[in-house]
C-alpha cells in the first residue's frame, strides 16, 4: 500500500510509507520486525530503511533502526495525554532498546541465505596428526 505518512519521530509530514503484508521485499520484513505497519504511526521512511539496508546487514539494520527509534523517543516528553489516550514515551525507547539487543543476540541470516550454524572451517591440507599413534 502507497500512502503518504503523517508526521513521526524520523518523517516529516509528507513522507513515503509503503508496507506489502506479504512481506515480499527486506523493507516489508523490517517493517513488520519493527511493528512500523501502520501509515498512522509510521517511524520510518522507505528511504531511510533502504539506506539502512545498504550500509549493513538484515539484522544489523533491524537493530540500528530499533536503536534509532528508541533514541527519538527518549528525546520526548515522557508522558503525553491527548484526551482519552496517553503515550508513554519512554516505555516506547526502553521497548525499542531492548528489541535492538535483542535482534543483535538472535542473529539470523537474511531471508534465502543460509543460516549460521557456529560451525568455521580451517585447513585440512596438513592435519596435525601427532596425537595418534603410528605404528
Amino acid at each position: 500500500m502507497d500512502v503518504t505518512a503523517p508526521g513521526s519521530p524520523h518523517n516529516s509530514s509528507r513522507t513515503m510509507f509503503t508496507f506489502d503484508p506479504h512481506l515480499s521485499s527486506l523493507r516489508d520484513q523490517i517493517r513488520l520486525r519493527l511493528a512500523d505497519t501502520s501509515p498512522a504511526s509510521a517511524v520510518f521512511q522507505d528511504e531511510t530503511i533502504d539506506a539502512m539496508l545498504g550500509f549493513y546487514s538484515y539484522d544489523e539494520a533491524c537493530a540500528q533502526l530499533a536503536e534509532s527509534a528508541g533514541a527519538e523517543f527518549a528525546r520526548m516528553a515522557s508522558t503525553v495525554d491527548n484526551g482519552p489516550l496517553r503515550y508513554e514515551y519512554q516505555e516506547r525507547a526502553a521497548f525499542f532498546k531492548g528489541l535492538a539487543e535483542s535482534i543483535r543476540s538472535l542473529a539470523q541470516p537474511a531471508p534465502g541465505a543460509p543460516p549460521f550454524t557456529g560451525a568455521t572451517f580451517g585447513s585440512i591440507s596438513q592435519p596435525n596428526l601427532s596425537r595418534y599413534r603410528t605404528d
